[in-house]
C-alpha cells in the first residue's frame, strides 16, 4: 500500500510499513517521556507537601512564642467533653483566622446546632466542613474523601480531611518484641499531648531529634501498599478512625507499626504500609476511642516529615522502626541514628 501525490508530474508517497515505522517510533518515544512527565509531576507535589509542613511547622514555632506553649490536643474547659486539636488552635497561624473566630470551642467539632443564644452562627460540623491547603498532601486524594463521627448508626462523611498527623508516644508492645529501645517506649513521650501544654523545655532530646508532625493520608479509606482496599461507607465501622483535620482521633496515636503486609498489629513495618488498622468495633479494643492511623503518604519511597526545629525531611520507607522510635520519643535520652 502506497500513499501517493503528485509533485512535478511524479508520484512520491511513504509505504504502509514507513508508517508503521514512524508510529512505532514516536510510541516509543511517549512511552520514555511520561515516566519522566509523572516523576516531575510528584517531585513538585511532594515539594509542595514539604512546604505546607514548613508552614505548618512555623506556625508552631509562632503560637509557642505568643503562649509559650505549643497547641495540643487538650480540653480548653476542664469541666468539659469537648476537645479540640492542635490544628483548630493553628488556624490563626496559617492565614485562616477568620474561621477559628468562627468556632465555638463549647461543642464538639461534629456538632450540628449552635448556642441558642447565637443561632445566626455557623455550626462547628460546617465550618470544619471547610478544605485546608496547608492541611493537604497534594499527592494524596484529597476532595474525594471526607471523615465523619465515629459511631456507626451516625457516622456520615460530614468533614473535610487532613493528612497530617503526630504520635502522643511509642507503644510498649514494640518493646516486648524487641523492635525499639526501652528508652524509647512510653504512651506520652511523643511530641503531641491530649492531657498537658508541652513547650520546648519537654524536648529533652533536642527539637531537631523529635519528630512533630508526619503523614497518614487516605483516610479513612484502608490503603496497603498503595492499593485501596477498604471504602469507608455510611452505617460501618470497616475504615480507619481518622482523617477529619479537626478531629482529635486523627492523630497516629502510639507508634505500633504493623506486619510488611501491613494486615496485623504491631509490627516491623512503619511507613508507607498501611494508613491505618480497621476500626470494625467502636470503642477499639486497643485504641479505645482514639484514632488509629499509622504512618502513610503517597510519595514513592517514603513520606515527608517535620521536626520540632521546623525543618521538613524525607523519612524513607525503609527506616527500621527502632530508628524511628528514637525520634518520635521527645525525652529518651537514645542515641539518634535516624540521620
Amino acid at each position: 500500500m502506497r500513499s501517493t501525490q503528485f509533485k512535478n508530474g511524479k508520484i512520491s508517497g511513504f509505504t504502509l510499513v514507513e508508517l508503521l515505522v514512524v508510529i512505532a517510533i514516536i510510541g516509543v518515544m511517549v512511552g520514555l517521556l511520561l515516566p519522566a512527565v509523572q516523576a516531575a509531576r510528584e517531585a513538585a507535589r511532594r515539594m509542595q507537601c514539604s512546604n505546607n509542613l514548613k508552614q505548618i511547622g512555623l506556625g508552631l514555632h509562632n503560637h509557642h512564642d505568643t503562649f509559650r506553649h505549643l497547641p495540643s490536643n487538650i480540653r480548653p474547659n476542664a469541666v468539659s467533653t469537648v476537645r479540640i486539636r492542635w490544628a483548630t488552635f493553628l488556624l490563626p497561624y496559617i492565614e485562616q483566622n477568620t474561621l477559628f473566630e468562627q468556632v465555638d470551642q463549647n461543642r464538639n467539632w461534629s456538632d450540628a446546632t449552635t448556642d441558642p443564644a447565637t443561632p445566626a452562627r455557623t455550626p462547628n460540623r460546617t465550618l470544619f466542613g471547610t478544605r485546608i491547603p496547608a492541611y493537604e498532601c497534594p499527592s494524596a486524594p484529597n476532595g474525594t474523601i471526607v471523615d465523619g463521627a465515629p459511631a456507626p448508626e451516625t457516622w456520615a462523611p460530614i468533614v473535610a480531611n487532613g493528612d497530617y498527623a503526630g504520635f502522643y508516644g511509642v507503644s510498649p508492645e514494640l518493646q516486648t518484641l524487641g523492635l525499639v529501645d526501652p528508652a524509647s517506649v512510653g504512651v506520652a513521650n511523643g511530641a503531641l499531648s491530649k492531657t498537658a501544654r508541652l513547650n520546648f523545655r519537654d524536648f529533652t532530646d533536642g527539637l531537631s531529634n523529635a519528630l512533630h508532625l508526619t503523614e497518614s493520608a487516605g483516610r479513612p479509606h484502608v490503603y496497603r501498599r498503595g492499593r485501596l482496599v477498604i471504602t469507608a461507607a455510611p452505617a460501618s465501622n470497616n475504615r480507619v478512625n481518622g482523617g477529619g483535620w479537626c478531629r482529635p482521633a486523627s492523630e497516629l496515636n502510639v507508634l505500633r507499626g504493623a506486619s510488611a503486609d501491613g494486615v496485623s498489629f504491631p509490627g516491623p513495618a512503619a511507613i508507607n504500609v498501611t494508613n491505618g488498622e480497621p476500626l470494625v468495633t467502636y470503642p477499639h479494643p486497643f485504641y479505645n476511642v482514639d484514632g488509629t492511623s499509622q504512618i502513610y503518604a503517597f510519595h514513592p519511597g517514603g513520606t515527608n516529615a517535620l521536626f520540632g526545629d521546623g525543618s521538613v525531611r524525607f523519612l524513607s520507607a525503609s527506616i527500621p522502626i527502632r530508628q524511628l522510635a528514637q525520634v518520635v520519643s521527645r525525652n529518651g535520652g537514645e542515641r539518634n541514628e535516624l540521620e
